[in-house]
């Protein structure tokens, strides 16, 4: 059964937000307010136009409303962000357990825009702008790209179509989970940088979000940090970088216990699949124009996928080229999740590449930049050349 598109007068406050929250992001990056301008009323109208011409619920999804009608079960309980901690009995009741908070994020996009499908999906907009803004931040101050190319790296971002469609079609959880691997990743950078607490900060923060919405990153996290450390580290850093992952394990095993461990382990190995076919399956589903029904909205986003596979390729090779720890770290993760997804069927779906398509941009630029220079006659010299410069904050 096909559901109505909403009327345009009850998309206009969340439209609003998405054009206000979007145009703060640019403005950071870009600080060009025609072109900040042009980018917020993009996002802003491709929800709007959306909702209110395309939206027929077939693109919906038996989790999607789940998440939706507790979140307004909680909302009419009085249940909201700002007194979730007197709730908790009542939030581990509904979310039959602690992965609730998708749940309360629901129920504050409720409380903000209504009681309609559309409500957490804007907020999953807006988060996408934020992703947008810390992965452009993190890329120049890492030395990935050129910091004459953050503006175009944040377009690239913001309107990347397999992030467009996720974060714009289905209330899922996923592009909050791609805005914490890019939080844990700055984090990372952080630390690797000397700046000790504020990455302890935001990691611990990190962390204690992600074991309420998918308690497997952090611990995925803290492998490919050892593997980091052990591989390709030496002395105090080496120390400093397996402190950091057993900090992270130990806020895992503090919150699910050894007996939570033991579940994940049980699962994993009761959904383990050839590795080879595995990995194949995940990086091309879905296949182009091949997809179910229920998926057609990735059909465009696929292809695209698909043609930058190649670049990807070569963006991944430019970046080991740089040498640097964090590059080296960014692709271990890569790795690790990779190997993760080619083992356990459960996870090889595009909506689970969806939290990884920060690396998947990142080697996307490089690539699709160090082919444009090549084929223009420029030298193809490591993307991040001396005398990238710090974003204005």
């Amino acid at each position: 059964m096909l559901l109505p598109t909403f009327e345009v007068t009850r998309l206009l406050p969340p439209a609003a937000a998405i054009f206000a929250v979007v145009l703060v992001a640019a403005w950071q990056v870009t600080r060009s307010g025609a072109l900040s301008v042009v980018l917020a009323a993009v996002k802003a109208g491709i929800f709007a136009v959306y909702y209110g011409f395309l939206f027929d619920g077939r693109f919906t999804f038996l989790d999607d409303w789940t998440y939706l009608e507790r979140g307004i079960e909680l909302h009419r309980e009085g249940v909201g962000l700002g007194n979730f901690w007197d709730n908790l009995p009542l939030l581990v009741a509904v979310g039959e357990g602690d992965h609730f908070l998708y749940y309360l994020y629901n129920a504050a996009a409720v409380e903000w825009f209504g009681a309609a499908y559309f409500a957490p999906v804007a907020l999953n907009v807006m988060v996408s702008a934020a992703v947008a803004w810390m992965a452009t931040r993190l890329v120049v101050q890492e030395r990935l790209i050129e910091a004459r190319l953050g503006t175009l790296f944040f377009c690239f971002v913001l309107l990347h179509p397999d992030i467009t469609a996720w974060s714009t079609v289905m209330n899922g959880k996923d592009t909050l989970v791609l805005l914490l691997h890019v939080t844990l990743l700055t984090a990372i950078s952080l630390f690797l940088r000397g700046h000790r607490l504020q990455a302890l900060l935001l990691a611990s923060a990190s962390v204690a979000v992600l074991l309420f919405l998918r308690f497997y990153v952090p611990l995925m996290f803290a492998t490919a940090l050892s593997l980091a450390a052990l591989l390709q580290m030496r002395g105090a850093q080496r120390a400093r970088v397996l402190m950091l992952s057993m900090l992270i394990l130990g806020g895992l095993v503090w919150n699910l216990g050894l007996e939570g461990l033991g579940f994940f382990r049980d699962v994993l190995l009761a959904n383990l699949v050839n590795p080879v076919t595995g990995f194949f399956r995940f990086l091309l589903t879905p296949v182009p124009f091949g997809t179910d029904d229920d998926f057609a909205f990735l059909n465009l986003p696929a292809l695209i996928h698909w043609l930058l596979l190649p670049l990807s390729v070569l963006g991944a090779w430019r970046v080991y080229r740089q040498r640097t720890p964090f590059t080296r770290l960014l692709l271990l993760y890569s790795l690790v999740f990779v190997a993760l997804y080619a083992v356990f069927g459960e996870l090889q779906g595009p909506r689970h590449r969806l939290q990884l398509d920060f690396a998947w941009a990142v080697f996307q630029f490089v690539g699709v930049l160090a082919a444009a220079r090549t084929v223009g006659g420029r030298s193809a010299a490591p993307t991040g050349a001396a005398g990238a410069l710090e974003i204005p904050r």
